[in-house]
């Protein structure tokens, strides 16, 4: 279950991003919602990533963060027939051209896997 590790590097760059706000005197109450780009040939099963994320979060201020996921397509140059677009994904196995159905390509992204922002609750500065 490789979304642990996912989960887990993304909670410590979340933390570790908190931490350098709260150096600059910034408190932060709570991380309500993350916002994620994954390319679809990370093979993330979403439901895993967010159930590992609510158990490791726990007692920290991203317990109960709302999770959203942009997934990003790859890209191929078909080395058979020249296409250049998005690929056709079946599983991790079987990627091909969906002009030629070919299976020789160059491939570019789609293993992305970026916290594109997220959404913070600060203490009350005024209290």
């Amino acid at each position: 279950m490789h979304e642990l590790s996912y989960a887990t590097a993304m909670l410590e760059a979340i933390l570790n991003s908190i931490k350098k706000e709260e150096e600059k005197g910034r408190k932060i109450k709570k991380v309500s919602e993350i916002n994620l780009e994954v390319g679809e040939l990370t093979f993330i099963n979403v439901e895993q990533l967010k159930f590992a994320f609510e158990v490791i979060a726990e007692g920290t201020v991203c317990e109960g963060a709302k999770i959203n996921v942009e997934f990003i397509k790859p890209k191929c140059k078909c080395l058979d027939c020249g296409y250049e677009g998005e690929a056709e994904i079946v599983d991790e196995f079987e990627v091909y051209c969906p002009k030629c159905k070919g299976m020789r390509l160059k491939l570019s992204g789609g293993k992305e896997f970026n916290i594109k922002n997220a959404t913070v609750e600060y203490e009350d500065e005024y209290k």
